[in-house]
């Protein structure tokens, strides 16, 4: 019972700081996308489209990481609270 109980202890603290992570690095990408967007409207446009590609990559990652992590800790929660005896 403590074994089952500490599992889902870490799997959820798990699943807090994979969806934590994901939601920082979707700000980050928002704000590196928005200062792209300043510098385009001050006229370099060589910068402007490399903090785009930034900003684009940085969401990406985000995207993978709720993917490839934070839902299968999700899904592992789930199953475990849900399950029948």
């Amino acid at each position: 019972m403590q074994e089952e109980l500490l599992e889902l202890t870490i799997h959820s603290v798990l699943l807090v700081f994979y969806s934590v992570l994901t939601a920082g690095l979707t700000a980050v990408s928002a704000l590196v996308e928005y200062r792209s967007y300043t510098i385009v409207t001050g006229g370099d446009m060589l910068l402007a489209g490399w903090m785009a590609l930034i900003g684009l990559l940085v969401l990406a990652f985000a995207y993978f990481v709720l993917r490839d992590k934070a839902m299968v800790e999700y899904q592992h929660v789930a199953d475990r609270m849900f399950e029948t005896h």
